[in-house]
């Protein structure tokens, strides 16, 4: 199991355990975060087979990887992906793999295995369904979502400073909605010293984001809000910046949407309107040791519940 240092995210190491020492994993896809995966699965024991990863798996496993997804998770007892979104063509990421792997690749999971994946799909649930395997999803995992915020924040920032022509620092910045993420898009806002709006209904919210030191609005009162915005992250899953609540924005507004695909903004109408928005698919894995290392503590946690299993280490 992954030693944390005092703060809970960091450290260099794995300290070796026989957990899963009965086990074979398979992980498929994903960039360096899927990295930390494997070497977590190791040091836990398991026998871990991979297709679709970075290059740098082979050194990791000490093997080649498999050929094909199917090689990979035939006769694996779980199955490890990514937490980014699958297609609409039902393709997984694999940024660093010469070829394409679907999800159609899952129909292989042997009946009584399991499938850790961030979003399911409605043919991944059937597979499961009609082959007998479960489904565990990490990606709204409260544990999961707090580690990651922090990345996923830098990397929104990084995407605000290249995007815009003014300094995030005194800018007129708004943070619509403030649950898990939004708290601590808002936190990184008001550290950064601009002047940070958070757009949210529930009045407890409201209240912590005034504590935070960012001034609480009604989303009521969103499009009022919006219409002087230089900079916006959104939060929330749902089209609430439509087409008439972008048009009466500043046109050199820039927006990053951090919501779940499809996002929570009409990105037609923002490119016919010239307004820079971008959907920040992928954040965590802008620092995928930090992000890989602090999902494998939550997914562990995931794997070893699946197994009816204590933690050893």
């Amino acid at each position: 199991m992954y030693r944390p240092d005092d703060d809970g995210i960091g450290g260099d190491g794995f300290k070796e355990t026989d957990t899963l020492s009965d086990i074979t994993a398979a992980v498929i896809g994903g960039d360096g975060r899927e990295l930390e995966y494997i070497r977590g699965l190791q040091a836990d024991g398991a026998e871990v087979r991979a297709c679709g990863c970075l290059p740098e798996a082979e050194e990791i496993m000490g093997h080649p990887q498999a050929e094909t997804a199917e090689e990979a998770i035939d006769g694996a007892d779980i199955v490890l992906t990514t937490v980014v979104y699958i297609t609409e063509d039902g393709e997984i990421y694999t940024p660093g793999w010469d070829g394409e792997i679907y999800q159609s690749a899952f129909d292989h999971i042997k009946e009584g295995g399991a499938l850790f994946i961030g979003t399911s799909t409605d043919g991944i649930d059937a597979s499961a369904e009609e082959n007998g395997f479960n489904v565990i999803e990490y990606g709204d995992d409260d544990e999961l979502m707090l580690l990651r915020a922090p990345t996923i924040a830098e990397g929104a920032i990084k995407i605000a400073i290249e995007d815009t022509n003014v300094s995030i620092h005194k800018s007129d910045t708004v943070v619509v909605g403030f649950g898990r993420m939004g708290f601590t898009m808002a936190q990184t806002s008001v550290a950064l010293g601009a002047n940070t709006t958070v757009l949210a209904r529930d009045p407890a919210q409201l209240a912590r984001a005034r504590e935070i030191g960012a001034q609480p609005v009604h989303l009521d009162h969103m499009e009022e809000v919006l219409s002087d915005a230089q900079i916006v992250f959104n939060t929330v899953p749902v089209e609430l910046l439509s087409r008439d609540v972008l048009e009466q924005m500043r046109r050199d507004c820039v927006i990053v949407d951090l919501a779940s695909v499809p996002g929570g903004t009409d990105f037609d109408a923002a490119e016919e309107l010239g307004i820079e928005a971008t959907l920040a698919r992928g954040l965590g894995g802008r620092a995928p040791k930090t992000a890989g290392r602090s999902q494998w503590q939550g997914i562990r946690r995931m794997v070893l519940e699946e197994l009816g299993r204590s933690d050893s280490a």
